[in-house]
């Protein structure tokens, strides 16, 4: 094994041993904080101690993704203030390494940890956060309300005291929420069919559906027709939208075929792209982190307190942070693209980033 090989698997094996590191200290402080929350919460329900310990863990994975970024940061500017406190760094570059052949072997490992999280640990994620939302509806909310979108348009179910009822609409207008093709199915206490609703429109007002052109068929086959019906609702278009407003629910390799589910519905996809384009850049903005952390902490030398370096990290990562928020906000009112929204951000940090990193090397 050649030098440069064996210089590059030490450099990689210490990124990553702090990078997991990271993870688990700042997962950690996350879940305690999480939990001392939720006990909060569950005082005012019957819920046990070993049932909050669960809602916290199935929301922590989702929490790690968001984090992720940070981690990455923090990791490197570790890494880089570790070797320069113990001089290897001053013996790397006079071995006549460049800084880019010491950098590659942490952008290689981020890029694989994207790629992994994309493939592998995404769909866990997404899962597990849907979990998570299922139980908190059960525990503190109601638990009857659901929504869902699939190939055929929009699903609703709501349960009470009589028994509950499956509307579904081939497509709605997601401004005066006028359902097209709609048909409801009633269900009795022991989830028995009852009745079936066909109705040509379908329009949600307060408190209650209004059905027009309207064929009610019995169990027994018989039907009648009217003009105007009305059912009474405790569903409203804020909780209807809410109920499928979380794309971190959705799996990565789902997503795109759910916007195109949603789209045919006629209802707004901006939040899901944005979210399906912030899991592409992903490996990128990892990258774009390690250049970053890179730019600024090459000038420290081994008399430099730790202290500094975990402020200019924090101050880094905030404005990094508000900056995609504040494009990412642009491209959610459309104001600029989606795709400029989300991928110029980690352009721009690789860009600034690998020009300080050349002035400091030709320096």
């Amino acid at each position: 094994m050649t030098t440069g090989a064996v210089l590059m698997k030490y450099l990689c094996r210490e990124f990553i041993i702090k990078f997991l590191i990271f993870t688990l200290v700042l997962l950690g402080v996350v879940y305690l904080f999480d939990t001392i929350e939720l006990i909060k919460r569950a005082a005012d329900h019957d819920i046990g101690l070993w049932s909050v310990l669960a809602l916290s863990l199935y929301k922590l994975p989702d929490v790690g993704q968001q984090i992720l970024p940070f981690i990455t940061l923090f990791t490197t500017m570790a890494t880089l203030w570790s070797l320069s406190q113990t001089k290897e760094l001053e013996t790397i570059r006079a071995a006549g390494l460049s800084v880019w052949q010491f950098l590659l072997p942490m952008i290689l490992a981020v890029f694989v940890i994207g790629l992994l999280f994309l493939n592998l640990l995404h769909p866990l994620t997404a899962a597990s956060l849907s979990r998570f939302e299922n139980l908190q509806n059960m525990y503190f909310g109601d638990g009857k309300k659901t929504v869902s979108i699939i190939d055929d348009g929009l699903w609703l179910r709501q349960e009470d005291e009589t028994g509950n009822f499956i509307l579904r609409a081939a497509k709605v207008n997601a401004k005066t929420w006028e359902l097209s093709n709609a048909s409801v199915y009633f269900f009795d206490n022991n989830n028995q069919h009852t009745q079936r609703l066909d109705a040509k429109t379908a329009r949600l007002d307060s408190n209650a559906w209004i059905f027009q052109d309207v064929r009610v068929q019995q169990i027994d086959g018989t039907f009648k027709t009217l003009n105007k019906l009305q059912l009474s609702t405790s569903l409203t278009q804020d909780t209807i939208s809410e109920s499928f407003s979380n794309p971190q629910t959705i799996s990565f390799w789902r997503l795109p075929q759910f916007i195109k589910s949603l789209e045919k519905t006629g209802l707004d996809t901006t939040a899901m792209k944005i979210y399906y384009q912030n899991l592409l850049v992903q490996p990128l903005f990892l990258i774009s982190m390690v250049l970053l952390a890179a730019a600024t902490s090459l000038r420290t030398s081994r008399f430099t307190k730790l202290l500094p370096v975990v402020v200019l990290g924090l101050g880094m990562g905030f404005a990094v942070f508000f900056f995609a928020g504040f494009l990412r906000a642009l491209g959610a009112g459309h104001e600029i693209p989606i795709f400029m929204a989300i991928w110029i951000p980690p352009t721009i940090i690789v860009l600034c980033a690998t020009a300080t990193l050349i002035a400091l090397e030709d320096g």
